[in-house]
């Protein structure tokens, strides 16, 4: 049976923070102010978040699926339909 899970990432930072979307390896800017939603259809490992800094030290956020469906939407569409 699948547990759904579903959370916002939102950037409060001056500068712009960096989603890294797993396993694809596409990024995603997201700008101050600006937020998406992660949601997560797991069975029983859901979606791992990790936080670490590119070389010249911006943030990035990377969003690894778990065993399940996992969409990360921004206003309500895909972020994939957005590139």
């Amino acid at each position: 049976m699948r547990s759904p899970n579903r959370f916002a990432i939102r950037n409060e930072l001056a500068a712009p923070l960096l989603l890294n979307i797993e396993p694809e390896g596409v990024h995603f800017a997201l700008g101050n102010e600006e937020e998406v939603s992660v949601i997560d259809e797991f069975v029983s490992h859901p979606v791992t978040v990790i936080c670490n800094k590119s070389e010249d030290g911006h943030l990035i956020i990377s969003i690894w699926p778990g065993d399940g469906r996992m969409r990360v939407e921004k206003e309500g569409v895909d972020v994939f339909d957005l590139l």
